[in-house]
């Protein structure tokens, strides 16, 4: 064991010597009450001392962690209007050599075919075409014409690139 003093006794000499002017030995003999004084508030400032460093690391880090945080919300804030901007290209209509107009105009033609095997018939044919013969020849030739605009169609879609020719 050493003869140091502990780093309580050492405060409570510092403040004796700044307020009292001499040594906490001394003023132990001299005043006693106001000795004690000293080691009260030397046993009450010790902790906070010791505490100081840790406090200090503890705010710098949370101004690090609030500025981190702030650079991640501005990061995030540029991602969100990246992804927006995105979306909107996507959400575009886009209609390369007019296929969509070419779609629904097959559509109509088979709902055409459709109505005629089943016996529905639109009101603009029953007028041209009154009799089924004519009828059927309209919807025949409607037929033939969408077949033939599907076979260029399916040569056009990424999407029957990968399937075999003879299908």
């Amino acid at each position: 064991m050493t003869d140091q003093p502990s780093r309580e006794v050492q405060l409570a000499d510092q403040l004796s010597r700044k307020y009292d002017y001499r040594g906490i030995g001394e003023l132990q003999q001299e005043d006693p009450d106001r000795a004690q004084e000293h080691r009260d508030a030397a046993a009450a400032l010790l902790p906070w001392i010791d505490e100081c460093p840790r406090e200090e690391r503890k705010a710098a880090f949370m101004r690090g962690y609030d500025k981190g945080r702030e650079r991640q919300k501005v990061r995030t804030a540029a991602d969100m209007r990246s992804l927006k901007a995105e979306v909107a290209e996507l959400r575009q209509e886009r209609d390369p050599d007019g296929l969509r107009a070419r779609v629904r105009d097959l559509e109509h033609a088979l709902e055409g075919w459709d109505r005629f095997m089943t016996g529905r018939v639109r009101a603009e044919t029953a007028q041209v075409a009154p009799d089924w013969k004519t009828q059927a020849a309209v919807y025949l030739a409607q037929l033939v014409e969408a077949q033939r605009e599907l076979a260029v169609l399916k040569g056009v879609q990424p999407s029957n690139a990968t399937r075999p020719s003879g299908t």
